[in-house]
């Protein structure tokens, strides 16, 4: 992802809660509501540098497989 934009936080967010589906050890609502609880959360986000970084702390949880959760 080459930093940040809408489409980029799109993408993020439908491939976590693609990756959700398929939990096995936690429950799947209480995820997805995780996930979109953190992304309204990040909405208030101002300066691109934090943007970035959250941006960048989603794209680890879901390259280490949900931070373990998988």
């Amino acid at each position: 992802m080459g930093g940040w934009s809408r489409g980029a936080v799109l993408e993020l967010y439908r491939a976590l809660l693609r990756a959700g589906r398929h939990l096995q050890y936690t429950d799947r609502n209480y995820y997805q509501r995780t996930v979109a609880r953190e992304f309204r959360r990040c909405q208030a986000l101002t300066t691109l540098r934090d943007k970035e970084d959250a941006l960048k702390r989603g794209q680890f949880f879901l390259n280490s497989r949900l931070g373990g959760l998988v």
